[in-house]
C-alpha cells in the first residue's frame, strides 16, 4: 500500500495529476473507501472535514495537507504529533476578482440596470477614492488589497496585532476593531474561522462604518452576528451586503435570508 493517501471529492483528479507527476498514492472520495489504507499512511492530503475523520487511525502520519485554505475540522482533532499546511498563495487571485467584481456591480448598479427593463440613466458611483477596510492581512487579504488600490481605492487592515503589511495604507490590531472600522466605504472579511474570529463583525462594528457602507464576507460566517447585519441592512446602516459564507451551509432553499433586500448569497464560491 502506499504511504501517501489522498482523500478528497475530487479524487479522480488528483489521482491523474499525481500519477502524471510519477508519484503513487491512494486516492479516494469517502473516508470508507479509504479507512483499509489509513494505517499505513504517513502522507495524508485532502479534505479537512474528510481526512478528520481517518486522521484516527493514521498512526504512521507525519505531515497533513489540507486542499482548502482552512483547516478548521482538522485544528479541532485532540492529535497534535505531526506537521499541518494549509493552501497558500493559491486563492488571492479570485478572491480579489470576487471582492473587485461585487464592489463595483454595487457601485455601478449592475444587477439593477441588467433587471430594469427600461432605459436607465441613474449615475453610477465609483470606487476609485473610497476606503476600504480588510480584515485578514495574510496572503489573500494582500492580494486583495493589491487589487483595490489598483484601481484608486485606500486601503486599510485588521490583524492580529496591528503590525504593517504590504499594500496596506494603515493596519489595526483586533483589539481596536472600532477604530479600524470607523468610517469605512468598504469592509471586507476575509477571516478564518477560530474561537478569535467568533461574532467579531457586529452592531457596534457595523455602526462604526460611514452611513451606507458595503460588507463582503467571503471568509468564515462565524465572524457575523447575523441578526445584526440583518438590522444594519434594515436601518441603513449598510447599503448592501454581499455573503458567500455563512453559519450553515449550504443555506436551505427555504431560508428567510434569500429575500433580504440589499442582500445577495452567493454559494461559497469567492
Amino acid at each position: 500500500m502506499s504511504d501517501i493517501l489522498v482523500i478528497s471529492r475530487h479524487a479522480t483528479v488528483y489521482s491523474d495529476l499525481i500519477a502524471a507527476a510519477g508519484i503513487e498514492a491512494a486516492c479516494f472520495a469517502e473516508v470508507e473507501s479509504a479507512m483499509p489504507h489509513a494505517a499505513e499512511a504517513e502522507i495524508l492530503f485532502g479534505a479537512p472535514d474528510l481526512l478528520a475523520a481517518v486522521l484516527p487511525h493514521c498512526p504512521k502520519v507525519r505531515w497533513v495537507q489540507s486542499s482548502w485554505a482552512g483547516v478548521k475540522p482538522l485544528v479541532e482533532c485532540p492529535r497534535r504529533d505531526y506537521r499541518l499546511t494549509g493552501v497558500k498563495e493559491l486563492f488571492g487571485r479570485p478572491m480579489t476578482e470576487f471582492v473587485l467584481g461585487w464592489l463595483l456591480a454595487v457601485e455601478r448598479r449592475i444587477p439593477q440596470r441588467a433587471r430594469a427593463r427600461h432605459w436607465d440613466n441613474t449615475p453610477d458611483g465609483d470606487v476609485a477614492g473610497k476606503t476600504v477596510g480588510v480584515m485578514g492581512t495574510g496572503s489573500i487579504g494582500i492580494a486583495v488589497a493589491r487589487g483595490c488600490r489598483s484601481l484608486g481605492m485606500t486601503t486599510h487592515g485588521l490583524n492580529t496585532d496591528g503590525c504593517s503589511v504590504e499594500h496596506f495604507e494603515a493596519c489595526w490590531p483586533v483589539a481596536e476593531r472600532l477604530a479600524f472600522a470607523a468610517g469605512l466605504d468598504y469592509l471586507v472579511a476575509l477571516l478564518p474561522d477560530t474561537p478569535q474570529t467568533d461574532n467579531l463583525i457586529d452592531a457596534a462594528l457595523l455602526r462604526a462604518l460611514k452611513p451606507g457602507a458595503v460588507f463582503i464576507n467571503a471568509g468564515r460566517g462565524n465572524a457575523v452576528v447575523l441578526d445584526d447585519l440583518l438590522a444594519a441592512l434594515t436601518n441603513g446602516t449598510l447599503r448592501h451586503a454581499v455573503l458567500d459564507v455563512l453559519p450553515q451551509e449550504p443555506l436551505p432553499d427555504e431560508s428567510p435570508l434569500w429575500q433580504v433586500a440589499g442582500l445577495s448569497i452567493t454559494s461559497h464560491t469567492a
